[in-house]
């Protein structure tokens, strides 16, 4: 019997979290430096940030948009039409440039369309805000998913956004593996660590810093490129990604 792999969502409390960040250094570190079959999928539909990092120049690569709303005969020589294939093994789904925000997604259509890219993926790393739920035909996208991580900046407004979240997750999802990570802990204005534990009451996962010259690194080289630092924040995402590889390969 096949194993099917696992669907991580990551997701941030608001605007300028970095969970795109984190969750794409993740999914490059793990496809240069494990056996595990990853893929990421990029859902901020009408955001052209994870073309410009990874340099693609073709604005109309194919994404879930172009695929038929065909549940029956969807299948997985279809789906590989529209995943970009890289030199470090990882493998990509872009968003639509073009989206229309008020066009719904098929809950059915990406029900399959995850259940077949499973089968063929030890781990499915996604990248989407909140209100893509929002977006969804009969269905949620949570529905789908095995783990979320919440991403939050330090701050209160963010912090307030993050408590909202976890209600909403502990409280009608409560099947879902929920990790919370706090980014950029060493900016202003961060609350202190002990304000941060009276705010959110649940466990909090990683306390991620923050370091402009992997930032920049990042953007202008690519998300595998920080990993030849040895820094703290890259020590910690390269410590998380072993985490998420060793839960995975606990299920395989």
């Amino acid at each position: 019997m096949t194993k099917e792999g696992k669907i991580i969502l990551f997701m941030g409390s608001k605007g300028g979290c970095g969970q795109t960040f984190i969750s794409n250094c993740i999914a490059n570190y793990l496809a240069s430096h494990s056996a595990l079959n990853i893929l990421m999928i990029d859902m901020n539909f009408g955001s052209k940030d994870s073309r410009i990092i990874y340099k693609i120049s073709e604005e109309d690569v194919r994404t879930i948009f172009d695929i038929k709303d065909d549940v029956k005969n969807l299948d997985e020589k279809i789906l590989k039409k529209i995943i970009v294939n890289f030199s470090n093994s990882l493998n990509y789904i872009f968003p639509p440039l073009n989206y229309d925000i008020s066009k719904k997604l098929s809950f059915k259509l990406l029900e399959k369309i995850l259940k077949i890219l499973k089968r063929s993926f030890n781990l499915i790393i996604l990248d989407c805000n909140f209100y893509i739920d929002f977006n969804i035909n009969s269905g949620s996208l949570f529905d789908l998913i095995d783990e979320i991580v919440l991403v939050s900046l330090p701050n209160i407004i963010s912090l307030g956004n993050l408590n909202v979240l976890l209600k909403y997750f502990l409280n009608f999802k409560e099947y879902l593996d929920i990790k919370v990570m706090i980014n950029k802990f060493n900016l202003r204005p961060a609350l202190p660590f002990s304000s941060i534990n009276n705010v959110i009451k649940y466990p909090i996962d990683l306390f991620l810093p923050y370091d402009k010259d992997i930032e920049q690194l990042y953007v202008m080289k690519g998300p595998a490129s920080i990993f030849s630092y040895n820094l703290r924040i890259v020590r910690d995402l390269m410590e998380m990604s072993k985490r998420i590889e060793e839960e995975v390969r606990d299920l395989t």
